[in-house]
């Protein structure tokens, strides 16, 4: 069951467990007062592709792999071997475009 705020002018904002169903309160509880139901921001939760969640780690898992080639290009720079280094990075290349 949802929580509803509820606002009273004398008593001020308070909270009520409620069935969908229910009509919203009209008076305090706590007063006897007029009371008015607050919209408020609720948790939800998007599945499905085009969300942070979902493609927020797919890039990131996109990228630790390209990491990954590149750590092979530098260690043939590291090397000191230039030939290496440029056919490791044209490697590289193509199998991140590939990605």
């Amino acid at each position: 069951m949802p929580f509803y705020e509820y606002e009273c002018k004398q008593c001020g904002v308070f909270e009520k467990m409620q069935k969908f169903h229910e009509e919203p309160l009209k008076v305090c509880p706590t007063c006897g007062g007029p009371i008015h139901r607050l919209l408020s921001n609720s948790g939800v939760v998007f599945k499905g592709t085009g969300f942070y969640t979902t493609d927020y780690t797919k890039a990131k898992a996109l990228a630790r792999k390209v990491n990954k080639e590149r750590q092979v290009d530098n260690e043939a720079i590291l090397d000191r071997d230039i030939k290496g280094f440029n056919q490791q990075v044209d490697k590289t290349n193509l199998e991140i475009k590939d990605l």
